[in-house]
């Protein structure tokens, strides 16, 4: 290091990397902030500078050298430090003593470990000393793999397991030669039993509801007025397997938040939460997956407040993570804690790809102009926190006087459908069951909704009933037009359009028609039939005839009256 830079690095005073010390008489103190250093992200102490600042530089003794190597021998594990020596002037030197961050967290000086807090060096918490000792030997815990000896397989969901495993050769992530309807032996082959007996992580995976041994496996969720825990709305608290606390986690947040309309890259206007539910989910799987079992009997939080969405989960991060840089790029390498557990979801592809979850978040955030979420670690949890964008719009500050966020609307079966669609989305997968789960209503009522809506067109079934999928489509394929001019979809249903004498409405023109008209309503909700008319070039009568034929299949519907109301695109 040159005079210059030496100076340069004074300028910018002391700090979280930076501490000044004005003779090695002090190596005592200095070396407890070099273990500090070392037990975060790295730092520089120099001696020979004073307490305002100024670069003095000491004089060296011939015994100088040897008493810091002697200070530097009380680090353990032995510490890396380069130290460098800058001539001040002719009989005055600075020395420079610089360390990276650790590769063997965490380190003790003299005994006793030292965190830096900002400006200041204070001995660790003997519970942040013990974690980072166990993240020495790995951050992954054993307690997964452990055998519980209670644990019996009536205590098992193995219809779950069997679900599971069909799902994950779906999505082509476990071979297809593999029987799906051998619970037994999908547990055996995923490592979470051995010779008949059953670990934790398949308690955790599949366990039924309130197993004695296990009062993690609880979901406590809370919708509130304002922007503090004083004042239920709603609260509920719930007990299962990590995809039954999916389940119904999910289900929350499509219950008390908002469904928002946001222009993405392209000219349609999509209908999704006002958080888009890929970076919720993201956020509880992480939530689950990578949460501290051990020992601890805390439980999940899903918190739905005026301004924010929090999700809470006993445990903290790596400590090689810096919180503050989370969700900036490059991808961070992903570091499961329960490497079985984030296993099996990631067969079943609620795990996208190892270590894009924080990516996914970031994205989805800014793909719909929210501010990146936040996540921080705060009492034995990690807190990861999204803005509500109703705030963020109206620049507010809510309190507990500010009325209830969430609007209704005039037509609760408009709701329905939007938000049964929105989950339909989400995972075409889902059965009729976990529909009404979700939804919180009978499966009659879903079953009915379903129907009306292959009906008309707007989803379709690929596949059996038991184990199809579902698809959302305004679009229809014509396979062929019948001697009377009549055509009909791609599952040939009775649903047909009559075809003029001059051909002028074909099947496939009114089919660009309406996915026209639907992407303009998308953009423009208050959009009338003449301005329609002009921006298609078609004629006003034409417009009338396609907008009744989307309202009649339930595509669009009008809210309020005709001179004043406005579309609202339902698919």
């Amino acid at each position: 290091m040159t005079l210059r830079e030496l100076e340069q690095l004074i300028a910018d005073d002391e700090g979280g990397t930076v501490e000044f010390k004005e003779t090695t008489g002090q190596r005592g103190e200095a070396c407890k902030t070099l273990c500090a250093f070392l037990n975060k992200c790295g730092g520089t102490v120099v001696f020979g500078v004073t307490r305002k600042g100024k670069l003095t530089g000491q004089l060296m003794a011939d015994t100088t050298k040897r008493d810091l190597f002697d200070a530097f021998q009380a680090f353990e594990p032995a510490a890396d430090i380069n130290v460098e020596y800058v001539p001040v002037d002719e009989t005055h030197t600075a020395i420079v003593c610089r360390v990276d961050r650790g590769n063997v967290q965490p380190y003790v000086y003299e005994g006793r470990p030292y965190k830096r807090v900002e400006s200041s060096t204070t001995v660790m918490p003997q519970e942040e000393y013990e974690r980072m000792l166990r993240e020495r030997g790995g951050f992954a815990s054993d307690w997964e793999s452990r055998i519980n000896p209670n644990l019996k397989l009536d205590d098992i969901d193995c219809d779950e397991v069997c679900r599971v495993a069909r799902k994950a050769v779906h999505v082509g992530r476990l071979d297809a030669s593999v029987d799906t309807e051998d619970a037994p032996a999908l547990l055996d082959s995923l490592k979470l039993s051995r010779d008949g007996r059953f670990c934790n992580g398949a308690a955790v995976l599949f366990g039924k509801p309130q197993l004695d041994d296990y009062w993690q496996l609880e979901l406590k969720m809370g919708w509130f007025k304002g922007t503090t825990d004083r004042n239920f709305l709603d609260n509920e608290h719930v007990f299962g397997n990590v995809f039954k606390l999916m389940d119904a986690a999910m289900a929350f947040c499509f219950k008390h938040l908002n469904l928002s309309a946001f222009i993405g890259g392209k000219l349609e206007r999509d209908e999704e939460l006002e958080i888009p539910a890929a970076a919720l989910r993201e956020a509880l799987v992480n939530a689950f997956a990578h949460r501290a079992y051990d020992g601890d009997c805390r439980t999940v939080y899903l918190a739905v407040y005026e301004d924010r969405v929090e999700i809470k989960s006993p445990g903290t991060y790596p400590s090689k993570f810096n919180l503050t840089t989370l969700y900036d790029p490059p991808i961070k390498d992903s570091t499961p804690r329960n490497p079985k557990i984030a296993h099996v979801l990631y067969l079943c592809k609620m795990i996208e790809t190892w270590g894009r979850g924080i990516g996914v978040m970031a994205s989805e955030c800014q793909r719909v102009g929210l501010p990146l979420p936040t996540t921080v670690q705060e009492g034995g949890y990690v807190i990861t926190t999204f803005r509500r964008p109703q705030v963020l719009e109206s620049g507010s500050n809510l309190d507990q006087g500010d009325p209830d966020p969430v609007q209704i609307d005039p037509d609760p079966d408009a709701i329905f459908r939007s938000k049964l669609l929105q989950t339909i989305r989400f995972n075409p997968l889902i059965s009729r069951k976990v529909l009404s789960d979700e939804l919180g209503v009978s499966e009659r009522k879903v079953r009915k909704a379903l129907d009306d809506l292959r009906q008309s067109g707007v989803i379709l079934r690929q596949g059996p009933e038991h184990g199809g999928i579902w698809r959302i489509s305004i679009r229809r394929d014509v396979e062929n037009v019948d001697r009377n001019g009549m055509w009909s979809t791609e599952k040939g249903s009775a649903t047909r359009q009559k075809v003029d004498r001059n051909g002028s409405e074909s099947a496939e023109k009114n089919t660009e028609t309406e996915e026209r008209i639907i992407s303009i309503l998308r953009q423009d909700q208050h959009a009338t039939q003449g301005n329609i008319s002009k921006m298609l070039g078609i004629t006003r009568t034409y417009v009338t005839k396609i907008m009744g034929r989307l309202q009649t299949r339930g595509a669009i519907r009008r809210v309020g009256p005709d001179r004043g109301g406005h579309w609202e695109v339902l698919v």
